[in-house]
């Protein structure tokens, strides 16, 4: 009878990552972070133009009201309400917010607190608001927490200038902001009511990712 003979298996040795393979699986976990960072911002950004635009419809229902109370859209200047400023600043938006909550409407509805700001941290002596004891000039502000610019169609050849809490450059937070025309006709746009722009996304006024209330 002969013997079987004994075969001896392979030992299996562990194999460690090569200096290449550790480098491939970094530069791979690099680019899905980068595609998620990418990927999460653009939502986040996207988050504040839907807050924005949805600020916008709460406005415009608002100055609607105004409208037919008043028989005209609230001014975009402090001085035709005759409130005196501390300065020049956020004009437009100041006298959006002053002339929605003025004692000269009180049937009006107000703004919710949550939407409002003061980047210019002013205030004024004239006594405008319904409740005596509010001094400060508030703005409403956009999702990215700057001030949304107002301009009633008197005041479209009117520059106004913003103070951003988020600026651009954080060593220059005034922004100057411009009522805007069409590209095909040249006229103003919304040029018989009012226009309502955000700096949006880069927190400048005048670029392309402006968010307004028109096309």
């Amino acid at each position: 009878m002969t013997a079987a003979k004994s075969r001896t298996l392979p030992r299996r040795r562990d194999r460690a990552f090569t200096l290449v393979e550790l480098l491939a699986v970094l530069a791979i976990l690099g680019l899905l972070m980068g595609m998620a960072i990418h990927f999460f911002g653009k939502h986040r950004e996207q988050g504040f133009v839907t807050k924005t635009t949805a600020v916008f419809s709460e406005l415009e229902m608002k100055i609607g009201a105004y409208n037919t109370k008043k028989g005209d859209f609230p001014p975009s200047s402090l001085a035709k309400l005759k409130i005196r400023a501390d300065n020049e600043l956020n004009d437009g938006a100041e006298a959006l917010f002053a002339a929605l909550h003025s004692k000269s409407y009180p049937e009006g509805d107000n703004v919710r607190d949550d939407l409002l700001g003061n980047t210019d941290d002013d205030s004024t002596t004239t006594a405008y608001h319904r409740d005596p004891a509010v001094t400060y000039l508030l703005e409403v502000l956009d999702g990215w927490g700057n001030p949304i610019a107002y301009f009633h169609n008197a005041d479209y050849a009117r520059e106004q200038r913003y103070v951003m809490a988020d600026p651009a450059d954080p060593n220059d937070p005034e922004q100057k902001a411009s009522a805007q025309k069409s590209k095909v006709t040249g006229s103003y746009a919304n040029s018989d009511t009012f226009q309502l722009i955000s700096a949006g996304t880069d927190r400048i006024f005048g670029t392309e990712d402006d968010v307004t209330n028109f096309k």
